[in-house]
């Protein structure tokens, strides 16, 4: 991940494909491959006006694919930085996964409560509270769509 902020968009773009050469030719002296067609430019900003800037960003000669919402490391990144898009897959993981919780845990019949603590403690909390560090950064709208899945 190459990160790279300036009000002059050209430099950016001239300092990203000269950091990539660099990086390349590092990669290069230790028998290291990057594949251009699985890596991607994507531009995290929260000015508008940026929303569709395309940069010119080349890997081994190749012009790199621009998306607007990226995964890295199980997190939806968005551009305007407010994990709306995570958020938003995380509830509906969460909701499937509540609702096969609900169908063990009937009154009349179902697991007992050790049961039901150990699968809400290793199929749910999980996923719930895995990189919560990156939700400082999360709207407060989606931070409510969030506690209203726990």
């Amino acid at each position: 991940m190459l990160w790279k902020s300036d009000e002059d968009t050209s430099k950016i773009e001239n300092s990203l494909n000269e950091n990539l050469v660099a990086i390349l030719s590092f990669a290069e002296e230790y028998k290291l491959n990057f594949n251009s067609a699985k890596s991607f430019t994507c531009i995290f900003t929260t000015n508008r006006h940026m929303f569709n800037l395309q940069p010119k960003i080349y890997l081994k000669g190749n012009l790199l694919e621009i998306t607007k919402s990226p995964t890295y490391l199980g997190f939806t990144l968005d551009m305007e930085i407010n994990c709306g898009k995570h958020i938003a897959k995380l509830a509906e993981m969460e909701n499937k996964r509540l609702q096969l919780f609900k169908f063990i845990s009937g009154k009349d019949w179902g697991a007992n409560s050790g049961t039901l603590r150990m699968t809400y403690t290793t199929l749910i909390w999980p996923v719930l509270e895995y990189g919560y560090q990156i939700y400082q950064v999360a709207s407060k709208t989606n931070l409510t769509k969030k506690s209203w899945v726990i």
